[in-house]
């Protein structure tokens, strides 16, 4: 089996980087053989956790309403055959309603008082993070958590904010380990598993700017795929293994591996 995004394997120290990338719009919404079973259990957590999943303030409409039509128009032209004809994408909820279609978890923020505000969001799939925690925040409160961001991301990343172009969408990934394949984990649950057990989470995340330039639409197409899976290419494997050891003690608690560090990176070498 192959990685949709599989772990880096230049060997390279890790670090924090925006890493964009231009975006086809063609290419904006991804499925694939996962996206019947991940569509029918966002609909599951929708239905039974929707206030953990689903927080919207009120008085930004108008930039949900640009990002469904948007999101809309894209399902049609691009995977016609992923809605039916009588489909519709209004109602109360919008936002909601299109993200019963697709894979990827979506995230309105708003330009308020010179800071990118998160003001919506349908977030299924988050990775130990809590939507209910982070909404009203800026980009910078949201992300104070992560280690390094305040002297590696918090310089660049509203102004590369302000700079998106609403016809330039860009792209990015991430990554994590988890002890399981369960996508919903908005809190660490202190699950443990055997290392070559483990899952490759990645989160494939765009940017798009609404043509006025006061919204941004982040979505994020979430995985988890077994690490396992990396040991068919043992160069690979090893390369990945430096770029965990370069880790900092603050990273690999952040990324919950502090534990199974040194078991992680036996299984990649061997």
């Amino acid at each position: 089996m192959k990685f949709a995004y599989p772990p880096p394997s230049d060997g390279k120290p890790f670090r924090l980087t925006l890493g964009l990338r231009e975006l086809n719009l063609e290419n904006w919404l991804e499925f694939g053989e996962d996206s019947e079973s991940q569509i029918r259990e966002r609909n599951k957590f929708i239905d039974t956790k929707r206030e953990i999943v689903y927080q919207v303030l009120e008085g930004y409409d108008d930039g949900i309403r640009y990002f469904v039509e948007a999101l809309a128009a894209n399902l049609k032209q691009f995977h016609p055959d992923q809605i039916s004809q009588d489909f519709s994408f209004t109602g109360n909820e919008p936002l909601l309603n299109v993200g019963r279609l697709i894979c990827e978890d979506l995230c309105i923020l708003k330009k308020i008082n010179e800071r990118w505000i998160l003001v919506a969001g349908l977030v299924v799939f988050p990775s130990r993070w809590d939507l209910r925690e982070k909404i009203g925040l800026d980009i910078d409160q949201i992300h104070h958590p992560v280690p390094g961001y305040q002297s590696a991301l918090q310089p660049l990343l509203s102004d590369t904010f302000d700079k998106l172009k609403p016809d330039r969408p860009a792209w990015r990934r991430n990554w994590s380990l988890h002890a399981t394949a369960q996508l919903h984990e908005p809190h660490f649950g202190g699950e443990r598993a055997p290392v070559d057990e483990f899952w490759w989470r990645t989160e494939r995340q765009t940017l798009t700017k609404s043509a006025d330039g006061q919204y941004i639409l982040f979505t994020i197409r979430n995985r988890a795929e077994p690490l396992r899976w990396i040991k068919s290419d043992p160069e690979a494997s090893r390369a990945f293994a430096q770029t965990l050891e370069s880790l900092t003690p603050e990273m690999q608690e952040y990324k919950r591996i502090v534990e199974e560090r040194e078991g992680l990176l036996d299984f990649l070498r061997r």
